[in-house]
């Protein structure tokens, strides 16, 4: 897995550019480059998958095993930070109509994509023998238990889209306290989930309100840290010794939650100085959701297949490409589905 890492890591810092002195990437939360982000962490979410269908005990292996380890959990915390900071900064264009359209266009939406995205799952676990009772099948159409796919992420994104749509239909007046019943409801959502699940499904679900604190104070925040060099480094200074102090306490859990948003926030101030992107970066930023949710289909295919698993290489690179041309058929087949059922309709002339 060091080659594969040392491989993308070159990818990522192709056309990379660095902004010059006392001068920042204003675009650094744009689409595009929110997007390069997400290509760069679904990668590494796709490597974390990888190797849970072999086991990784060469040497060469070590530098991956001691970079997973580390990250953990945070590999996804910018996919929930950028989806908070989205709904919010959408909020603040549209007003509450884009609140009222929000259980159609959000919930719903992201619903059917991934009840869709099952139906491979549902085909393979029936050619291969497996049970599949109603009950697992109807659990795993709203994410809170798996057929083979990552679910976790889907069920966590999918609740917080009712507290936020109850959080701002009922107090979209008064903009901050919808922000802030977000964030409150968050923690009840963490607290209710804990007695069922294990740490990983609610440990980052503190980002997306993270990310409409973010959009609420955006403005000032980026006329102080972006002042100058001097009051860019204090800040990230700032941020990088609670991230460091945070990760030798992080086995508590309220300490783990303040390592989560540290290293959020870290990454948002990096991209302040750093852009990212290019054509690769560029093509999984437009499929992070398919990539995401298709991924595991290969590696449970060929994960019995000698003449292909024997040679990781071959098993990592057959499965990328395989999950890449899903990903590309399925995103399509999803954009003639959501032109069908989710794009605004023409008023008759």
């Amino acid at each position: 897995m060091f080659l594969i890492l040392v491989l993308f890591s070159w990818v990522c810092l192709y056309n990379m550019k660095f902004a010059k002195v006392n001068d920042f990437h204003r675009d650094y939360i744009s689409k595009d480059s929110t997007g390069a982000i997400k290509g760069i962490f679904v990668f590494l979410v796709f490597m974390s998958h990888f190797v849970q269908y072999y086991d990784m005990t060469t040497a060469f292996d070590n530098p991956y095993k001691m970079l997973r380890k580390f990250l953990g959990q945070l590999v996804v915390t910018m996919f929930l930070f950028y989806s908070g900071y989205g709904i919010y900064e959408s909020f603040k264009r549209k007003g509450v109509d884009y609140i009222k359209a929000f259980p159609k266009n959000r919930f719903l939406k992201t619903l059917l994509h991934l009840d869709l995205a099952l139906i491979p799952f549902i085909v393979l676990r029936l050619a291969t023998g497996k049970e599949l009772t109603a009950k697992k099948l109807l659990l795993s159409l709203i994410g809170w238990d798996s057929i083979g796919n990552s679910n976790w992420f889907m069920f966590v994104i999918l609740a917080l889209y009712i507290l936020i749509y109850l959080a701002f239909i009922l107090l979209h007046k008064k903009p901050i306290l919808a922000v802030l019943a977000t964030t409150a409801l968050t923690v009840v959502f963490i607290i209710v989930l804990k007695p069922f699940k294990e740490q990983y499904w609610y440990s980052t679900a503190i980002c997306v309100p993270l990310g409409m604190i973010y959009s609420y104070f955006k403005e000032p925040i980026e006329k102080f840290v972006m002042k100058n060099n001097f009051c860019y480094f204090a800040v990230f200074a700032a941020v990088a010794v609670i991230f460091f102090f945070t990760y030798t306490k992080n086995s508590n859990f309220v300490f783990y939650e303040v390592w989560v948003v540290a290293f959020t926030l870290l990454t948002v101030l990096v991209t302040m100085k750093v852009s990212f992107g290019n054509k690769i970066l560029s093509w999984l930023r437009n499929h992070v959701f398919s990539v995401y949710l298709l991924q595991r289909i290969p590696m449970m295919i060929f994960e019995n297949i000698k003449v292909i698993s024997s040679n990781r290489y071959i098993y990592f690179f057959v499965c990328l490409a395989i999950t890449l041309i899903m990903a590309e058929l399925f995103d399509l087949l999803m954009k003639l589905i959501d032109k069908k059922l989710f794009a605004p309709k023409k008023l008759a002339a």
